[in-house]
């Protein structure tokens, strides 16, 4: 009977571990639900519930073109995950501070080696609330901007942005020329990604963006108000550095005759540059405000040229026409008044043949001062 006892003694035991197993399982579901149930909510709830920002599609961005989101967007510029910007028509060249539009004739812009070109996207976006909800009702819109691979390829440089939840203009980048050939860009051409994030719960900010640049288009300078006047020499951390060209000129100057010559004389033509580099600008600005001045006032001398030459038309053929009756008018009288006078036809029979040769001298003559007179007038003209 003891073999028997301990032997189900070792029966209980091991019903009881066996049982213990699905009780731990059980309890361990039920915690887990339990949990999500107070995180989330209810079955239905949670496949609802989306705590993270995630990126527009293709078939989405279709959406923000026809939603009027992205405004003068081509559904050729879409990307499974992206809309490419195209080149717009106004910027600035920064080396030169020369601002630019393309317009008539001008069809791209160079940008030189080692330059920096301030550029605009023809198309505009509108990211504010009351234009994204009517597409999305519950979310708002963040965007990324990228540039293409193929600027890095060319080597040219161009810094990652973002476009704040409301904001609503046109968008301006920099670009920078670190190669050593010349690069062109076409007006339209696709340069920049832009990539669309949807907020959902928990992501959307209690205030959109209201700055500076809120539904500015076109070209829009630099608004940072930069340093304050009248700070000191001192006061200012720049980038040269010790053993630097700027030290090595600032050294060359102070170590006596006859280097320091030959550094005045570096100093005053690197100054000159700066000069001449500023000069250009204002020249090149100068020229174009010409330009434009010489074609307006191109346009108004053709239109009084035109407007003057119809006038005389006008009153030559009024001097023609007149002319022309008053002949007509003497010829009849004349005609009637032989016609009706048995001794005028007896004077022509006898006298007809002078009289006839002295008309058509006449005629000659009259002939040759008009045309003289004509000349003349148009030499005047």
């Amino acid at each position: 009977m003891q073999v028997i006892h301990k032997n189900s003694d070792k029966n209980v035991s091991n019903v009881s571990k066996a049982s213990g197993i699905p009780c731990v399982l059980f309890g361990g579901m039920f915690f887990t639900r339990f949990i999500d149930f107070i995180m989330v909510g209810n079955h239905s709830h949670r496949q609802q519930y989306n705590p993270m920002a995630t990126i527009l599609n293709d078939a989405e961005i279709k959406k923000l073109i026809d939603g009027g989101i992205i405004i003068d967007g081509d559904k050729s510029c879409i990307k499974p995950n992206c809309y490419v910007l195209r080149l717009g028509s106004t910027g600035e060249f920064l080396n030169c501070r020369k601002e630019f539009e393309l317009t008539g004739n001008k069809k791209g812009i160079k940008v030189q080696p080692g330059h920096s070109v301030a550029l605009t996207a023809f198309e505009t976006i509108d990211l504010r609330r009351e234009t994204v909800r009517k597409i999305f009702p519950e979310n708002d819109l963040h965007a990324f901007i990228t540039p293409s691979t193929d600027l890095s390829r060319e080597g040219i440089v161009a810094p990652s942005t973002q476009v704040d939840v409301g904001y609503w203009g046109t968008l301006n980048w920099t670009i920078t020329n670190t190669s050593n050939d010349v690069r062109g860009f076409l007006l339209n051409e696709k340069l920049f990604r832009i990539t669309f994030f949807k907020l959902g719960h928990g992501e959307t900010p209690l205030k959109p963006y209201e700055g500076e640049y809120q539904g500015k288009k076109g070209y829009v300078p630099s608004e940072r108000k930069g340093a304050p006047q009248g700070m000191r020499d001192n006061q200012w951390e720049d980038s040269r550095m010790d053993g630097g060209p700027e030290t090595q000129l600032e050294n060359l100057i102070k170590s006596g005759y006859p280097w320091n010559l030959l550094g005045e004389r570096l100093k005053i033509i690197s100054g000159q540059f700066d000069t001449v580099t500023e000069e250009y600008g204002k020249i090149r600005d100068s020229l174009d405000s010409v330009k434009n001045d010489v074609g307006s006032l191109r346009n108004d001398l053709t239109n009084t040229i035109h407007e003057l030459i119809e006038s005389r038309s006008s009153e030559q053929h009024f001097q023609w026409s007149l002319g022309l009756w008053t002949w007509l008018s003497g010829v009849a009288g004349l005609i009637l008044m032989i016609v009706t006078s048995d001794s005028a036809l007896k004077f022509l029979k006898v006298n007809g043949y002078w009289i006839g040769a002295i008309i058509l001298i006449l005629a000659v003559v009259l002939g040759i001062f008009n045309s003289f007179r004509s000349r003349n007038r148009k030499r005047t003209i």
